[in-house]
């Protein structure tokens, strides 16, 4: 007997249904990232039970038991496997891969039930299958993305210690890079490291390139004058030019100017204010000669009076309070830049930091894993810096921290192959680190697949060369729940990063949106054989000028109002193609102009409130970009 599309349709609304409850239930069970209330295995056949009655107003109840059954088998498969999930996690693992192989089978029977040419069919069926296979994958690395939401048990540590040991405290090295920075911005940042409550410690300043003496004369004096107020040569000041390599050049430099004896190297980003503890409540995780690092994550200040830095602000908190805690607890925890600290030797065994990499930071951590050590990060907030004050230097920032995964798998790629052939980094690391390298590469396949074949189907039938698409009721029921679930989730993301306010939460997604334009470039760059330049993110504020805002957004406004155009057109021909295909197909596609269209948006934002705050327009850059960094051969 062949099986019929429309007979797992039951199964699609009781897994949409369930999707959206087990979102609900996880949301009232997670009040905190690591802090999960209590929940009896029994609650879940309940929430089951619940959705399968809801689904039965459509399809009547015995059409429910098949997915009822599957899904608490698959519960309680995963309730005896992993004992450190949650049961709403153990629900919402349990959903997620089922809707995954039923979402699959469903669509190859509604493409194989289409009218469409053999060969069109055939290619949208390889089509479906690739979609499987980056859905499986993407999936199991969610596992780990989403540990917070879905573990009740944690393995690795999830706060760092109140005080240090009296008896360990190792001599730190805190490297402090600066190019063209703003001096009071750098003189702050030196006054709170000098109110460290730690003992052994120096602090190296590296001015790399700087051209001003204006700008590089008064950090030298300020370190001078911080040094008579200690008592004690803490602070070193370097002025070097040229330096090759960029930021990573300045802290290669500084390695080799680290105190005898130093056994840490603390990294900090030139606009970061170290909270007194941050040096004396990480170093005990060093206890551990297997650690080589230790990570917190970026947060960031002086945002909360600008909606365009606010709605940044909310953009960065998700993946810095979520998600890497997520990927720490699976043994992929990377450095990401400033407000880290590293164990020296490892770090200089392994070669230093990657002048060739924009991501120098998460680079270091794959050659430190490699090498059997392993890296901490921890959810606790030690310093705050500042945000990209226009949306041009934003997309800089965003470009860098996407193009540069793309390079580091470009070169190391040999290190995530199975373990028969690469045995030094765990079969987790090497999943998510792959799946983290090539999501912007997935993306724009994603993207450029979905309007192919919707132009291309549209077409078709306009031409005549087939009829009509009719979508299945269910899918009118189908699309408003997993809407729902989306939403759910989001907010709930939020929520857990310390983002309150649903306005906040929108303009997190709008700024999420605006940087798809970028998100696609860096990755199709970090492809590229050829060099890429490392382009600092300015401190100095201010908003540009209109025409400057509106010139960093233009390429997404053109494809915005492209996409916008070829909705209307799909909605205008609807009598042609199917009012539900035009629907449909218009909507998709108007959504995805709009995630284009917050580009010119989030500009015209950042220019408002610069003018609105009497900021003066942006300077321009005080020294060229000479940094050219050459990608691996």
């Amino acid at each position: 007997m062949i099986l019929d599309r429309a007979e797992l349709d039951p199964w699609a609304l009781f897994i949409a249904i369930t999707a959206l409850l087990t979102a609900v239930w996880t949301a009232h069970s997670v009040r905190s990232a690591h802090d999960v209330q209590p929940a009896r295995f029994a609650e879940l056949p309940l929430l089951a039970l619940l959705a399968a009655v809801i689904g039965s107003a459509v399809f009547g109840a015995a059409e429910m038991l098949a997915p009822l059954a599957a899904f608490l088998g698959l519960s309680g498969a995963l309730f005896a496997l992993a004992r450190n999930l949650s049961v709403p996690g153990i629900a919402w693992l349990s959903v997620s891969f089922l809707g995954v192989g039923v979402g699959w089978l469903w669509s190859c029977l509604f493409l194989a039930g289409l009218a469409l040419p053999y060969g069109l069919k055939a290619l949208a069926l390889i089509g479906t299958c690739a979609t499987l296979a980056m859905t499986v994958v993407s999936n199991a690395e969610r596992i780990a993305r989403e540990a917070v939401l879905t573990h009740h048990r944690w393995r690795r540590p999830t706060r760092a210690p109140i005080a240090a040991r009296a008896y360990f405290e190792p001599r730190i090295s805190v490297h402090l890079p600066c190019y063209a920075e703003p001096p009071a911005v750098v003189m702050q940042t030196m006054d709170r490291l000098a109110a460290q409550d730690y003992a052994d410690f120096e602090v190296l300043v590296c001015d790399n390139n700087t051209q001003d003496e204006a700008l590089w004369r008064p950090v030298e004096r300020h370190a001078e004058t911080l040094n008579r107020k200690l008592g004690r040569p803490v602070f070193r000041f370097f002025h070097v030019a040229p330096l090759a390599g960029a930021k990573a050049g300045a802290l290669n430099f500084l390695i080799d100017k680290c105190a005898a004896g130093t056994e840490l190297v603390a990294v900090i980003d030139a606009d970061y204010e170290a909270e007194p503890h941050f040096l004396s409540r990480l170093a005990p995780f060093f206890e551990n000669p297997r650690v080589a690092y230790v990570q917190t994550p970026h947060d960031y200040r002086e945002h909360e009076a600008s909606p365009y830095l606010s709605a940044c602000y909310a953009e960065y908190m998700p993946n810095n309070k979520i998600d890497m805690l997520g990927v720490h607890e699976y043994g992929g925890a990377f450095t990401i830049g400033t407000m880290c600290v590293l164990r020296l030797g490892p770090l200089k065994a392994v070669g230093g930091w990657a002048e060739w990499c924009l991501t120098e930071d998460s680079e270091v951590s794959v050659r430190l894993r490699a090498a059997g050590f392993h890296g901490i990060y921890v959810g606790e907030t030690f310093g705050r810096g500042l945000i990209p004050a226009t949306f041009d230097d934003y997309k800089k920032q965003r470009f860098r921290w996407t193009a540069g995964p793309v390079q580091q798998l470009r070169r190391h790629w040999r290190l995530f192959l199975p373990t028969p052939w690469a045995r030094s980094l765990p079969g987790w690391t090497k999943m998510l680190e792959i799946v983290r390298c090539i999501s912007p590469v997935q993306t724009l396949l994603q993207l450029i697949t979905g309007l192919v074949v919707v132009v291309g189907a549209a077409v078709a039938v306009h031409s005549g060369l087939f009829p009509a698409i009719e979508l299945p009721p269910v899918a009118w029921l189908l699309a408003p729940l997993a809407a729902a679930t989306g939403l759910v989730r989001t907010w709930h993301r939020y929520r857990l990063s310390g983002i309150a306010r649903i306005a906040d939460m929108v303009r997190g997604e709008v700024a999420r949106s605006a940087l798809l334009y970028v998100v696609l470039l860096g990755g199709i760059a970090g492809l590229s054989s050829k060099p890429l330049t490392w382009r600092r993110t300015p401190k100095f504020g201010g908003g540009g000028t209109l025409g400057g805002a509106i010139g960093s957004a233009l390429p997404e406004t053109l494809i915005g109002l492209a996409l916008l155009s070829g909705a209307l057109w799909l909605a205008s021909a609807h009598g042609v193609l199917g009012v539900q295909f035009a629907a449909l197909s218009a909507t998709g596609m108007a959504l995805t102009a709009l995630r284009f269209l917050c580009a010119p948006y989030m500009a015209l934002l950042a220019l408002r409130d610069a003018e609105r705050d009497g900021i003066a327009p942006g300077e321009p850059d005080i020294a060229p970009e000479v940094d050219v960094l050459p990608l691996a051969a």
